[in-house]
């Protein structure tokens, strides 16, 4: 089981920092042949109290996970939360 804290500004998956990253960012890896693999946990949503699901990302050569976010430039910039769990086969 993960623990996942907000500490400040920082957010901490079993005690240690995790990167963001938005979805123009993860096309980004794809496009330069950047190695990666991304997992699915299950967070409670802090605005309605559901469980719900978030995509976090690892990448070849990055010594801590990144977690999927909303692009603050033309959003608001959250941690992307699905109400199901998305198909893992596709990124």
């Amino acid at each position: 089981m993960y623990e996942v804290f907000n500490v400040g500004k920082t957010i901490l998956l079993d005690g240690k920092p995790l990167s963001l990253v938005t979805p123009a960012g993860v096309e980004g890896w794809i496009e330069k042949g950047i190695p990666h693999s991304f997992r699915y946990d299950q967070v409670r949503d802090p605005l309605d109290g559901k469980m719900k699901y978030r995509c976090l990302y690892e990448k070849d050569g990055a010594d801590v996970p990144f977690v999927l976010v909303n692009d603050p430039d033309s959003g608001d910039g959250r941690v992307i939360l699905f109400d199901q769990k998305p198909d893992a086969s596709v990124e």
